[in-house]
């Protein structure tokens, strides 16, 4: 199975669009009509034209954000969606892969998430297997770029 990550561009809306509501998603799926995600970086992973996962990032280093212990400048993974089932086939890392090489390139070191607490377990050993730590005193996980980028594949 052939997957590519590329930034979202207008051919691919549709297809996230789908992806979104499929997954009950609506609020986000709302927004993409109304003014297209373009506040925050998006990148979708394709099975040749079928959009099968979603990643929105965003560099945070505003001076009013302070984390104890986190270099700045930060990037923020704001949301990663794959479809069901296209589940454990690799795509949530080449998002975050993909995600990480471009933060890298822009002079971002380290990245932070808040886990989704739906289906907490899983979502957690998912990025704890990238190299995602609890950051403490928050509610986040974090860890360096250059680690999502040479860590193990899952």
């Amino acid at each position: 199975m052939e997957i590519e990550v590329v930034r979202l561009a207008g051919p691919h809306r549709a297809g996230l669009h789908e992806l979104l509501v499929a997954e009950g998603w609506d609020h986000v799926a709302k927004e993409l009509q109304e003014n297209g995600l373009d506040v925050f970086t998006q990148y979708v992973a394709l099975r040749g034209e079928r959009v099968v996962g979603w990643l929105e990032g965003t560099l945070r280093y505003e001076a009013a954000v302070d984390i104890p212990r986190i270099p700045r400048p930060w990037a923020q993974v704001n949301f990663i969606l794959c479809h069901p089932s296209m589940r454990r086939r690799g795509i949530g890392t080449a998002l975050l892969r993909r995600f990480a090489r471009d933060e890298t390139s822009a002079g971002r070191r380290f990245v932070v998430l808040w886990p989704d607490r739906q289906d907490a377990y899983a979502r957690t050993a998912f990025f704890t297997a990238l190299g995602f730590r609890p950051v403490p005193g928050t509610e986040l996980l974090g860890t360096d770029l250059p680690h999502v980028l040479t860590g193990p594949a899952h």
